[in-house]
């Protein structure tokens, strides 16, 4: 099953994958998410150069309500934990997030009246969801939709004033800047220590604290390889060649 996915997952298709074949390789589940964006950033560019300004924040607001009912809908065919995996389940987020650099770029920031009021629908939506069952319809609807406004708000409060100069630090700017390898290796890494605690007649190695330290220190590590062996000198080299490209 691993060596079949595998070209699913190079070409940035494993959500496809996991909503046709099933929940295996759990080891690659994570790779469903970056394929997602990936499809989005394929489609969005084009979307955006063809659009008139004018029209931006309606498309915007139409994606997040048509995100809402795609949900409703697969919800009512009972094919949540395939739409879960397709990328219409995900353009709200991506939606929301376009949009707030559209009005970022305009200058706007967000009013004290709308960052107040997304503490208490997001508190709200945490708690409700403690008591629901994955798929339920409240907490596959209602809390992701719920969810929404606070993390843009988040997202806009971080680009700005006291908290941009938290996140700026150079520790933290460091984690931020490998933080796509750690998210990639972890499973990965988190499978493999299993197998070695199967073979080593370790029982219980799956939960608890220490895996959960183990297997985040060593994916922060492989990040750190990755970014120094691979990633800034990609970069750098895809610097070099675009900057030879006559204007």
């Amino acid at each position: 099953m691993m060596h079949a996915s595998l070209p699913w997952h190079a070409l940035f298709l494993s959500n496809v994958w996991y909503a046709t074949h099933g929940p295996e390789p759990w080891a690659l589940q994570h790779l469903w998410t970056l394929a997602v964006e990936e499809q989005f950033y394929v489609v969005w560019p084009f979307v955006v150069m063809a659009l008139p300004s004018r029209h931006f924040l309606k498309l915007c607001a139409a994606l997040i309500a048509c995100t809402i009912l795609y949900r409703v809908c697969a919800f009512a065919l009972g094919k949540v934990v395939v739409a879960n995996a397709l990328p219409f389940d995900s353009i709200d987020a991506l939606a929301a997030g376009a949009l707030l650099s559209f009005l970022s770029a305009r200058g706007w920031t967000a009013p004290r009246w709308l960052t107040w009021l997304s503490i208490p629908i997001g508190l709200a939506g945490v708690v409700v969801q403690t008591g629901l069952r994955p798929g339920d319809l409240m907490e596959w609807v209602v809390f992701e939709a719920a969810l929404l406004l606070p993390l843009t708000m988040i997202v806009a409060l971080a680009s700005k004033g006291q908290l941009l100069a938290i996140l700026a630090n150079r520790l933290i700017s460091g984690l931020g800047r490998i933080s796509y390898g750690a998210y990639l290796y972890h499973l990965p890494i988190w499978a493999v220590f299993l197998s070695l605690g199967a073979r080593l007649g370790i029982l219980d190695v799956s939960r608890g604290p220490l895996t959960m330290l183990v297997v985040g220190a060593s994916s922060v590590l492989a990040a750190f390889v990755s970014w120094v062996v691979v990633e800034r000198p990609v970069m750098a080299w895809s610097k070099r060649l675009t900057s030879r490209v006559p204007a």
